[in-house]
């Protein structure tokens, strides 16, 4: 039988994403082993992490600052935004060194089994964003499942509200069903050169 605290630690890792039982365990074996300075690093780090990193105020992707490196960088192209459903499939494409605009981050997708919307404190800035700047071209580059293109199809009847940008979705690359998190580059870089009008 296990003691009380290494069961009590297996519990809080495997509320980790991707983490199952097993790898919990070993993590929990890995971590008792280690000395109070590696543990103490460990922590530290988490925690700065924790309050130094927050959203982008333009796109929500990961920052330090008001803006990401990415929305201030002036050798990105303005008239291009690529909108996408979470920050690790922003770093995907970006990845693929093939895209150069702008990006948004929704934070999520329409859930269509349990009926739970897009944040709507996120669409709004959204709005803002499509309203504040004059896109030529904007990609829809939510995953090809059942929530993602209900999202897309969402986006795209915002977008047409109030811009006259030209709206894209990803294309050749990606089958059904897929999510971009397990597109290797060469596919992703495909679907964004390939990409169709939406």
């Amino acid at each position: 039988m296990k003691p009380f605290h290494f069961e009590y630690l297996i519990d809080a890792l495997k509320t980790l994403p991707g983490v199952g039982k097993k790898q919990a365990e070993r993590i929990a074996y890995f971590l008792i082993l280690k000395n109070e300075e590696y543990i103490t690093n460990f922590i530290n780090r988490i925690s700065e992490a924790h309050k130094k990193i927050h959203f982008c105020q333009q796109c929500n992707n990961f920052t330090e600052n008001e803006l990401c490196e990415i929305c201030t960088n002036p050798s990105r192209q303005q008239n291009r935004l690529c909108v996408v459903s979470s920050i690790e499939d922003l770093q995907k494409i970006e990845e693929t060194n093939s895209y150069l605009g702008l990006y948004y981050v929704l934070q999520g997708e329409i859930d269509v089994k349990t009926k739970t919307n897009l944040d709507h404190a996120i669409i709004k800035k959204f709005m803002g964003l499509i309203q504040s700047h004059t896109f030529d071209e904007i990609i829809l580059a939510t995953n090809w499942t059942i929530n993602g293109e209900t999202t897309a199809v969402f986006i795209k009847k915002i977008i047409n509200q109030i811009s006259k940008a030209s709206v894209y979705r990803l294309a050749l690359g990606l089958p059904i069903n897929s999510a971009l998190d397990y597109a290797d580059n060469m596919t992703l870089k495909h679907a964004l050169e390939n990409k169709t009008k939406y």
